[in-house]
Order: structure tokens, then C-alpha cells, then sequence
């Protein structure tokens, strides 16, 4: 892993694919036989236990600097001149302005061997000053996986839903906050990807009601569902589609 640039990276992509593609840089990075996978360094990488190395992600809806307090407790200590240790921080576009701001120090100026991974899927929540301190790497649509979430081929069928069938699952849903907004990512992005087809095949008819379920899920993104009411947003959303 190359960090003669900046001590900070940030990766953009699904969760699934950025985690993925996380540990195979610290397996890189770590491992003393070339990334071998099966030594007891790559082993506990990826199940998130290796000692040189500090996983984090928000305990509630978004990073508190409780949440970050590890960081200011571990790099007051100095590495030894070889040493490498890593502060990962998943879902790092869910950290608040305070807390962008009390980590932009320790990102641009660590103490020797430190370094930083960011993950993100949306970052534009993240601050321009975080942004600006760290190498960005976007995976390529194609290498991101689809969000599988049960409640997604609700949002995406082209075919009427049973909107009994559709209160069973919301009820059973665990539905986060978080995971409702990448599911209304997810969301958009397959309406766009269909309203082109339609376009190309000169249905303009469909692609007209394609283009007002992207402005519905579009709206709801720029409103994020507040503590405890993704289930509210999500019913509000199929009631509004289904009344089209």
C-alpha cells in the first residue's frame, strides 16, 4: 500500500464492496508472505482481529465522538520505525461536521505509521476538508454488488404489489435508518438505469411514470428518515407509488 501521497484514503462504493476490497489492501499491507490469505495475519484481517488495526462504525445513526474516542486514545502511543496501524472507519459519510472536524488533524498530520481508510458510499455527505486530505478511490459500478435488503423488490417490481404482502414485510422489517438510505439509493439508481432503456426502446409513455418514481425516491433522500420512523418513510413511499 503506497502512502507517500497522503496517510489517508477514501474508498466510495457499496459497503459490501469497499469492505471486501479494504481487507485485501490490508492483507497487502500486513501480510508478510505477499497477501497469502491463509497465514494467521490475512485470517485475522478478515475476521476483523488483528491487533494493528481499529474498525469502527457509527453505534447509532451517525458517528458521536464517543464513537471516535479510540482513535485519540491509540495514536498518542508512538510506533516503532517498521510499524504500521490502521483506522478504518466504515460508513464515514454518517460522520457529523463536529465530528469530521475533531479527526481533520489526526487524517492530514498522524504520527508516523498511522494511517487512515474512510469508507463511503455517498460522498458527498462527507466534509470537503475530509475529502480534500485523503486519496479517493471509486469502485466502478460494475464491481458493486446490488444492495440485498427484503424489502427492495418491493420498490423495484413492475408488476402491481399486494399491499398485504408488502405490511408483512415492512413489519418484520429491521429496517435502520442507514440501510433505508442506501436502500433509496439503490432505488434511484435502478429507476435511472431503466428509465434509459425505455428511452432507447421509445416507450416515453412508461418512461414519463419511471421518471416520477426517481423524483419520489430522489425527495426522499434529500429528507432522510429521522430516528425510529423508517418504516413510516418506506409505507408513505409504497402508498405514494401505488396511488400513481
Amino acid at each position: 500500500m503506497n502512502h507517500t501521497q497522503s496517510p489517508a484514503q477514501l474508498i466510495i462504493g457499496s459497503p459490501t464492496v469497499t469492505l471486501r476490497h479494504t481487507i485485501q489492501l490490508l492483507q497487502k499491507a500486513l501480510c508478510s508472505n505477499n497477501s497469502c490469505q491463509t497465514c494467521i495475519d490475512c485470517r485475522n484481517i478478515d475476521r476483523k482481529q488483528h491487533h494493528s488495526i481499529i474498525w469502527m462504525q457509527p453505534e447509532k445513526n451517525n458517528y458521536t465522538l464517543d464513537d471516535l474516542e479510540p482513535i485519540t486514545r491509540t495514536i498518542s502511543f508512538a510506533l516503532a520505525p517498521d510499524q504500521q496501524f490502521f483506522f478504518i472507519l466504515q460508513q464515514a459519510d454518517f460522520l457529523t461536521a463536529v465530528c469530521a472536524n475533531s479527526l481533520l488533524k489526526s487524517i492530514e498530520e498522524p504520527p508516523a505509521g498511522y494511517q487512515f481508510i474512510l469508507l463511503a458510499q455517498r460522498p458527498e455527505q462527507l466534509l470537503p476538508t475530509i475529502r480534500s486530505r485523503c486519496i479517493t478511490q471509486l469502485l466502478s459500478a460494475s464491481d458493486q454488488s446490488t444492495l440485498q435488503h427484503d424489502l427492495f423488490g418491493f420498490f423495484t417490481s413492475h408488476k402491481p404489489i399486494n399491499p398485504a404482502s408488502f405490511l408483512k414485510a415492512l413489519d418484520e422489517s429491521k429496517i435502520t435508518e442507514r440501510e433505508s438510505i442506501e436502500l433509496l439509493d439503490r432505488a434511484v439508481s435502478f429507476w435511472m438505469t431503466y428509465a434509459k432503456k425505455q428511452i432507447q426502446d421509445g416507450e416515453l409513455v412508461q418512461y414519463k411514470h419511471t421518471l416520477g418514481k426517481i423524483a419520489l425516491f430522489s425527495q426522499a433522500i434529500t429528507n432522510p428518515p429521522m430516528p425510529g420512523s423508517s418504516k413510516l418513510l418506506w409505507k408513505n413511499i409504497f402508498l405514494q407509488l401505488n396511488s400513481r
